[in-house]
């Protein structure tokens, strides 16, 4: 669902930003409303990403990883003997 609204709210982010060359040129200031019409639709497309990539960490999180102070991460299935 999320994939779809980031595609859906990228084009109308592409189309409001389009527009808004040929109002500034036409009409002046007026040129304004559509350019914040594509920052707001640029901004609910970053929700919409922020959202599902931090679905998609609940549902596959990443490999446990170890650094300089806790050392290697212990292999949890082994069939070694």
């Amino acid at each position: 669902m999320f994939k779809i609204l980031r595609i859906v709210f990228c084009l109308l982010s592409v189309a409001c930003t389009a527009v808004t060359i040929f109002i500034f040129i036409s009409f002046g200031l007026w040129g304004l409303l559509p350019l914040g019409g594509a920052l707001a639709f640029a901004a609910l497309m970053f929700i919409c990403k922020n959202a599902q990539e931090s679905k998609e960490r609940k549902l596959n999180p990443p490999a446990p990883e170890g650094d300089f102070i806790t050392g290697k991460v212990k292999k949890e299935n082994t069939d070694e003997k």
